[in-house]
């Protein structure tokens, strides 16, 4: 479905979406295996995509928090992020990066939907430190002052 929407741009999703976890991907150029093609990757999933469904759906958004203003109600833009959104962490630049975007992206936007008084609430949620194979792997022995890992099946 995604590819369809954002498709109208002539901009596409990779086929296999997991294959943008942080993967082997580092601060260091050395360390980026795949290139940089994995960065983009990364950014499309992790960033662009949300930005432009929240632009594509924005009007729809408006339209149905307009008919329902009456009750309180109104269109709402929910956003996951994550930590490394808020602070830089070692060994995973690309995706801290793809996740800096997200917070500044919808930040703006906020501000944007309060000054146009639109009918749309943004909420952007922030994950902490999951317990994940992928971030045991790429964060080994670099994450000495993070908080302690959350087992992954309390946090789904």
């Amino acid at each position: 479905v995604l590819n369809h929407v954002v498709g109208f741009w002539g901009w596409l999703l990779p086929d296999n979406l997991t294959s943008t976890e942080v993967g082997e991907l580092g601060t260091l150029s050395e360390r980026i295996k795949g290139g940089f093609g994995k960065v983009d990757q990364i950014m499309r999933v992790n960033a662009l995509s949300y930005m432009y469904l929240a632009t594509l759906a924005a009007p729809a958004l408006a339209r149905s928090g307009a008919a329902a203003s009456g009750s309180g109600g109104g269109g709402q833009m929910i956003v996951v992020s994550s930590a490394a959104g808020k602070l830089g962490l070692p060994q995973v630049a690309p995706y801290s990066a793809s996740k800096h975007a997200l917070h500044g992206f919808f930040d703006s936007l906020r501000l944007e939907i309060v000054e146009k008084k639109l009918p749309i609430t943004v909420t952007v949620c922030v994950l902490g430190n999951i317990d994940t194979e992928a971030n045991r792997k790429n964060t080994e022995g670099s994450l000495k002052y993070a908080p302690e890992r959350a087992p992954a099946d309390e946090t789904a």
